[in-house]
This record gives C-alpha cells, sequence and structure tokens, in this order.
C-alpha cells in the first residue's frame, strides 16, 4: 500500500490521466443510470402512486391495463379502477392524456375530494390550465371540469384522474356498455383473472421493458469497455517500469507486496472516480429541469459503481500476470521483452 501511494505521489501527471479517463466512463455509468431511472419512473409514475398492491386484469389484457375490458355494472361492489387513453381538448388545441379513474370512498389515489365530471391533472398537460376550466374528449364531446392538480404520468403520457362514477357517467354519454380495467385487492368476481403485483404492472406498461433493456445493455457495455481500457493502461504502465520492478524484486521486495501496490492504485483511482461521478450525479440533478425524466436513486449508481470496481479488480490480474513473469536478471540486463 505505502509502495503504491508513493508511486501515484510522484507521478501524479501520469494517475492524474488515468483518474480522469475513468472518470468520464463512470461517470457517462452513472448519468445513464439516472436517465433510465428517471424514464421507468415516468412511464408508470401514476401506477407508483397509487395505494394498492394487488391488480386482476382480464386475462387476455397481456398485463396491459388498457388492454383489459371487465363486465361491470355501475353498482359493483368492487374496488375497480379503470385505465383508458383520451384525446382531450382545451383552449384549442388537443392533447393525448390517459385517464385514471379511481374508486371515490378508498385512500388508493387523489380523488376522495372528486365530484362527479371533475378531474385532478398532471401538470406536464399545460400550464395555462386552472380550477373550474374543462377538458373535452375530442370523440364523445363529454366535459372534465378540473378542480386540482396531481402528479402522474403514464406511458410517458400525462393522466387525469377522477371517480368511478364520473368514468361510469363518461360511458354512458358515450354509449358505450360499462366496463372497467381491473379490480384492485384480494377479493374477485372472475374465476380466471390474471393477478398482478404493482411493479408486473408498471413493467407491462407498453414499451417499458424495450426502454429499460436499451439501457441495462448500454451500461453492461460501459462497464465492459471501461474495464478493458483502464486494465491496458494499467498494463502499458507495468511494461514502462519492468526495469524499476526488476530491481525491486533484485532487492528482495517480494512480488506479493508490488502486486498489492497495483491492486492498491486500481482500487484507490476507480473509488475515486466512483465516489466523484455519484457527486457529480446528484449535482446534475440538482441543475437539470424537473420536466426531464431524470432520477438519482444511490441504490442503483451505487450498485453499477461497485461493479465497476469489481471488474477493474479483476482486469488488474493480467499486469499482475505479467509483473510474476518478470525476471530480475534479465531485466537488469536489458534482455526481456
Amino acid at each position: 500500500m505505502q509502495l503504491g501511494w508513493k508511486e501515484m505521489w510522484r507521478q501524479k501527471r501520469k494517475f492524474s490521466m488515468l483518474f480522469v479517463i475513468t472518470l468520464l466512463i463512470v461517470m457517462l455509468t452513472t448519468l445513464i443510470t439516472g436517465l433510465a431511472d428517471g424514464l421507468a419512473y415516468d412511464n408508470g409514475s401514476a401506477l407508483r402512486e397509487l395505494n394498492a398492491s394487488t391488480y386482476r386484469l382480464d386475462s387476455d389484457s397481456e398485463g396491459q391495463l388498457t388492454r383489459s375490458f371487465i363486465d361491470v355494472t355501475a353498482d359493483t361492489s368492487n374496488a375497480t379502477m379503470s385505465v383508458r387513453p383520451l384525446t382531450v381538448t382545451f383552449n384549442g388545441k388537443k392533447e393525448e392524456v390517459t385517464l385514471f379513474a379511481l374508486p371515490k370512498d378508498s385512500n388508493i389515489g387523489p380523488v376522495a375530494a372528486l365530484k362527479k365530471g371533475e378531474v385532478v391533472f398532471d401538470p406536464s398537460l399545460s400550464d395555462n390550465l386552472g380550477t373550474g376550466e374543462t377538458l373535452t374528449d375530442f370523440v364523445s364531446d363529454y366535459r372534465f371540469t378540473i378542480a386540482g392538480e396531481s402528479h402522474g404520468r403514464y406511458s410517458h403520457g400525462p393522466v387525469i384522474y377522477t371517480t368511478n362514477e364520473t368514468w361510469f357517467d363518461y360511458l354512458n354519454h358515450s354509449e358505450q356498455r360499462p366496463y372497467v380495467s381491473a379490480e384492485i385487492g384480494t377479493e374477485s368476481t372472475m374465476s380466471d383473472a390474471l393477478v398482478m403485483s404493482q411493479q408486473d404492472l408498471i413493467e407491462s406498461v407498453p414499451g417499458y421493458s424495450a426502454e429499460q433493456s436499451t439501457f441495462t445493455m448500454m451500461r453492461a457495455f460501459l462497464l465492459v469497455i471501461g474495464t478493458f481500457i483502464l486494465t491496458a493502461f494499467f498494463y502499458l504502465f507495468t511494461l514502462q517500469k519492468l526495469p524499476e520492478l526488476g530491481i525491486l524484486k533484485a532487492i528482495g521486495v517480494s512480488p506479493r507486496i508490488i502486486g498489492w501496490a497495483l491492486l492498491f492504485q486500481v482500487i484507490v483511482i476507480v473509488s475515486a472516480a466512483v465516489a466523484t461521478s455519484i457527486g457529480v450525479t446528484y449535482v446534475v440533478d440538482a441543475m437539470i429541469p424537473s420536466s426531464l425524466p431524470f432520477l438519482v436513486d444511490f441504490s442503483h449508481v451505487a450498485l453499477f459503481g461497485s461493479m465497476f470496481i469489481n471488474l477493474s479488480v479483476l482486469g488488474a490480474l493480467l499486469p499482475l500476470w505479467k509483473l510474476r513473469q518478470v525476471d530480475a536478471i534479465e531485466i537488469i540486463g536489458g534482455k526481456a521483452s
């Protein structure tokens, strides 16, 4: 350890360059992780905000709420929710939203204070909407009255929340037979219901799995590429100082001590890069607008940081192997290649 630290101190420029390169790679990984977590939250934040853990969908829905159609009557005793994409008009504009209809007499969502025909909307829908204004369904001309705001997005689009009472009134106005998208809780009127947890439901949101798989692949490539780059640099550094290493072995310094010095350098540089990149990621999170889907989950960035450290230690085995092959007599005599 002391040997490794002294070398880093005496060759600050070389190791500073290695630190900067490592920092850029790790920082790119943490920033992509923040973007991936932000998009994951944005894709299903409306579901994450609901106070429910178990949902029962139509067995043919493939886990998607907008494909689930359960026949019920307006006076059903089960707690239900309905999800439907709508095109609404307001202030001369048309916008795509997702309607979430929830039980009024429960704490599942932000609809307890709503009256018939009222909704609360996600602020990302518009900055120019206020209480008392209306959203008009483009297809049926049904008018929803705005009663307030409540954050919630689904499939990267804004959500409007309302009550089941308003939902059935909307269906009646549209001359559609009553249905719901899911039953909430463990009770069910269906024998073949598709039972899903909240996380399963979020992962079934259209585009969620493909999006997260892409980011996972990107992070995996960055980890592997970063490990190769760091290994290559330390291998080159080892080749450059073979004469010095030969002298150390000739005067009796144990190869184990030299090897631990190399591992110490790898751990210090990569750990410092990981810690710095996490700090930079938090600074970026505080600076970027809230409208951008960026979220820092410390457990996730710490996980990928620890993976990078472990992979870098494994990559250090190549320079260590070269170190074991050093013959002090040949190195000092200039005969080694």
